[in-house]
């Protein structure tokens, strides 16, 4: 009965870390105003999720992992500042970089032209990407004291 407890706490704790490490990107991209559609814990099919403002917050049904989705994480190549795919590729590798530009360009409607991720200075951008990990660390640190 004890290790039971045991895995269960384990998978509780496994599943904050992940909630806290995504909630560490989600507050500093949101303060600096980009446009966040998705807050998910886990990978694959949808088990629950619920649309508050303009971010949909979920759980997936594979545990090992989450994500955010902000709009234009991806910029638009230097070439073409208007993001439209080029009619020839330089192969797999560059097909699948122009298909990556696309989808990220697709999610930026007229009124989010200001809201990307990619227009943030590089000091914003560095505050997004290293939240998740100094989270990790906090609830560390937080378990750690405790324990």
């Amino acid at each position: 009965m004890l290790q039971v407890i045991g895995i269960l706490i384990f998978v509780l704790l496994i599943g904050a870390s992940i909630a806290l490490h995504e909630i560490g990107h989600l507050l500093p991209a949101k303060k600096f105003g980009v446009k966040v559609t998705e807050y998910m814990i886990g990978f694959g099919p949808t088990i629950w999720s619920k649309t508050k403002g303009e971010t949909t917050y979920g759980l997936k049904g594979i545990p090992l992992g989450g994500y955010i989705r902000m709009i234009g994480m991806i910029p638009p190549a230097k070439d073409d500042p208007t993001g439209a795919p080029r009619s020839m590729t330089t192969g797999k590798f560059g097909a699948m970089i122009s298909d990556a530009r696309k989808q990220s360009l697709d999610d930026v409607g007229p009124a989010d032209a200001n809201r990307v991720f990619y227009k943030l200075p590089v000091r914003k951008k560095i505050v997004v990407m290293l939240g998740g990990p100094t989270m990790n660390l906090l609830f560390a640190f937080v378990l750690f004291t405790i324990m």
